[in-house]
């Protein structure tokens, strides 16, 4: 129907443009299959892009990388991982001397890697929630020290003296329902804060605090495992909250080497301590990028297949337009519009199917956010599908069809 529309769309196009139109209509049992591959192809480029942004885009369940290359965290037993940490309801805890000893090893290991620049991580029992239903609060919290603040350049002066959280997940400011919890029912995973199996808003005072002061602070590390939400001391007094040393996060000059992260691994557990580099999950970015990448690449190699055969179909009307004079432009034109009109229906097919797929999925997705997290598209890449793509098609199509080809020139043999 779609390649049927098209040809009636070119009659009042010039020659070139019309007849490859046409043709497309005409030869519908090859074009029409290529169109359905291309349409494919983008499609699952497609709903790959607009689900991982929008995954990606959740400020509460944050997703992406761990650490930057060049970053490294130690562990004490009071860190996330050990066995004395917040919610662990451990009541060993590391003692002075110990700790003492644990710092002189981290700093040990930090000159050993080239590195100056050791912040140490402080942990409370203090986390956040949010009194909702779907994807709830992830990763760490820190406390906003002033030496943690001055490593990654904040000024006294760009926080607000009465906030309780400091963030740069985007969004997270402005997002209704956020409390600090503590106390008994931090440690205990159990408490009033529950009511049908939902979490209660406002929480009660004794256990939790409702509706924090929250700013957004670019400056803080953007990794999952990373400081990139804090409590401050502010918080920290107010709440009456205990801080503890959970480790301590190296930043080196370069990217860490295998042999280097071995060594720091080794060093650590002798220390009693454990050690946390980059992991191997991919960026927002890296995974629409490459997805995008491969339906283009594998929309061009069908366009090539397709463009192909439906030029040779057509061998006999290039005869008629090579004896009434036309050139290698006219030839170039050709091309280039049957590409380009391929592509650009099969772009357009494609994206609007994976919309449709998308937005199918996420309605009965609640825990991902439903159709209200697709309004973070990846718009750089559908554009780069819609209209790149396109473009890519008509100019390698154009470049390529120059030259005569020898049917032309000679009337084939029966």
């Amino acid at each position: 129907m779609c390649l049927a529309v098209l040809g009636r769309i070119g009659r009042h196009a010039p020659i070139a443009v019309r007849l490859a139109l046409r043709d497309l209509s005409r030869y519908r049992a090859r074009s029409g299959s290529a169109l359905a591959a291309i349409s494919l192809g983008m499609l699952a480029a497609v709903i790959i892009s607009v689900a991982s942004a929008a995954r990606y885009a959740n400020v509460l369940d944050y997703a992406g990388p761990n650490l930057a290359p060049n970053q490294l965290i130690i562990y004490t037993p009071n860190g996330p991982y050990g066995q004395n940490g917040p919610g662990s309801g451990s009541g060993t805890a590391v003692t002075g001397s110990q700790l003492r000893s644990m710092a002189a090893s981290a700093r040990g290991l930090a000159a050993a890697l080239g590195s100056h620049d050791m912040v140490q991580l402080d942990s409370t029992s203090a986390t956040l929630q949010h009194a909702a239903s779907g994807r709830n609060w992830s990763g760490p919290v820190s406390v906003a020290t002033p030496q943690l603040l001055r490593t990654f350049g904040i000024k006294p002066s760009q926080v607000d003296p009465t906030a309780d959280i400091l963030t740069m997940r985007p969004g997270l400011a402005g997002m209704s329902g956020m409390q600090i919890v503590y106390g008994r029912y931090f440690t205990s995973g159990t408490g009033p804060l529950t009511r049908n199996g939902h979490e209660t808003f406002p929480c009660p005072r004794s256990d939790c605090l409702a509706g924090p002061r929250i700013q957004e602070v670019s400056g803080l590390p953007p990794g999952t495992s990373a400081p990139n939400t804090v409590i401050t001391e502010h918080a920290v007094r107010r709440l009456g909250l205990r801080a503890i040393t959970s480790g301590w996060l190296i930043q080196t000059p370069h990217a860490l080497t295998a042999a280097q992260i071995s060594s720091a691994r080794l060093a650590a557990v002798a220390a009693g301590m454990s050690v946390e580099t980059r992991s191997s999950v991919p960026t927002s970015a890296a995974i629409t990028n490459w997805a995008t990448a491969f339906g283009i690449v594998l929309a061009l190699a069908i366009l090539a297949m397709a463009v192909g055969l439906l030029r040779s179909e057509t061998a006999s009307d290039l005869r008629t337009l090579t004896a009434t004079g036309a050139g290698p432009m006219t030839r170039r034109n050709l091309t280039a519009v049957t590409a380009g009109a391929l592509a650009l229906l099969g772009a357009l097919l494609g994206t609007a199917a994976g919309y449709v797929a998308s937005i199918a999925w996420f309605r009965g997705s609640a825990l991902n956010g439903g159709v209200g997290a697709l309004a973070n598209a990846p718009v750089g890449d559908l554009l780069f599908i819609v209209a790149g793509m396109p473009l890519i098609a008509v100019a390698v199509g154009w470049l390529l069809a120059g030259r005569e080809p020898p049917a032309i020139a000679h009337q084939p043999i029966e």
